[in-house]
């Protein structure tokens, strides 16, 4: 496995081989990874009590029909009252009972003391410091000297972050307008789950796959360990393209992994990831491929800021001509 980091086409300003001056280091990395190992060990009993659930729940999802569905499901209400509904669809029992399986567990865990028996500190304070990381990496991938020069570039920008959980990572640096696109985001609110730091941002109940934005909106779309979850990773890509101005950013995470559950449907390894994000349009700024992960079946995560093409990458056509015709 190659733990470098590429730079086919490095940003202005980029220093890729050095971390920037003033921007935490890849340090903060190696503590991120361990904040998630010591998350998942503590939460795993009650993840292996919904992966087991959201197994069963598997072969009536699989349904042609209902997975239709899922990428306009959304989640409407409430832990004890809420439900799946669609545009002019009824609910869907089965897609109901996995939304309201990943909002009991975020209950749980923020309110319910999941995240200080995991980690010894409230959601705030874990999910903030895990957040920084990322955005401070994020900074150094774009050649930024300082938080203050990556505070100056965002506060120009607009930013868009699918899959986010109650604390996007978007939440802990200034933009000039800022979404997060999540099916459940309405139970997070309904649930008081947000925090402080997401009062400025705009959460928008909506699949990855079908996002109700108009095209060319986004300067940046982000997306953290959520691409391995959707059902359909090309159509989430090709959606993140459409929102997307021309030359915009993708910022991207991803275990690497070859176990597959309900909850991790379509596991990538390091050549499948860059090569779906290349056919949907999307070329490398800079990538890495570590041994850090947040899932214990996983080998590593790839981590990739990359730029949205202005034509996406042409289909491959081979033809095959008739023989000729005898005189």
């Amino acid at each position: 496995m190659d733990n470098g980091v590429h730079s086919p086409a490095a940003a202005p300003g980029a220093t890729p081989e050095s971390p920037a001056q003033g921007m935490p280091d890849a340090g903060d990395g190696a503590r991120a990874s361990g904040l998630k190992h010591l998350v998942y060990r503590a939460m795993r009993p009650g993840l292996a009590d919904v992966n087991a659930r959201l197994d069963a729940l598997a072969t009536r999802l699989a349904d042609s029909a209902v997975r239709e569905f899922m990428h306009a499901g959304l989640w409407r209400g409430g832990l004890a009252d809420g439900k799946a509904l669609g545009p002019g669809v009824p609910a869907v029992n089965a897609l109901s009972e996995k939304y309201r399986q990943e909002l009991a567990f975020w209950v749980s865990f923020i309110k319910g003391g999941g995240c200080e028996q995991a980690t010894g500190a409230d959601f705030a304070t874990t999910y903030g410091q895990w957040q920084r990381d990322r955005i401070a990496e994020l900074g150094r991938f774009l050649g930024f000297g300082s938080a203050e020069e990556l505070q100056a570039w965002s506060r120009m920008k607009t930013a868009v972050e699918l899959g986010p959980g109650p604390f996007p990572s978007i939440c802990v640096t200034p933009w000039r307008r800022a979404i997060a696109v999540d099916p459940i985001a309405d139970g997070y609110v309904a649930e008081g789950l947000l925090p402080a730091e997401a009062e400025s941002i705009v959460f928008l109940a909506a699949t990855g796959e079908h996002v109700p934005l108009p095209g060319g909106v986004a300067d940046i779309v982000v997306i953290e360990n959520a691409l391995d979850h959707v059902d359909s990773p090309r159509e989430v890509l090709r959606e993140i393209r459409r929102l997307l101005r021309p030359d915009g950013l993708l910022w991207v995470l991803v275990d690497l992994m070859n176990y597959r559950d309900a909850m991790h449907p379509n596991p990538f390894t390091e050549d499948s990831i860059r090569q779906l994000l290349a056919e949907t349009g999307f070329a490398v700024v800079r990538d890495r491929v570590s041994a850090h992960k947040s899932h214990p079946e996983a080998y590593g995560e790839y981590r990739g800021l990359l730029r949205r093409m202005n034509a996406a990458a042409p289909t491959i056509v081979t033809r095959v001509r008739p023989p000729a015709a005898k005189a």
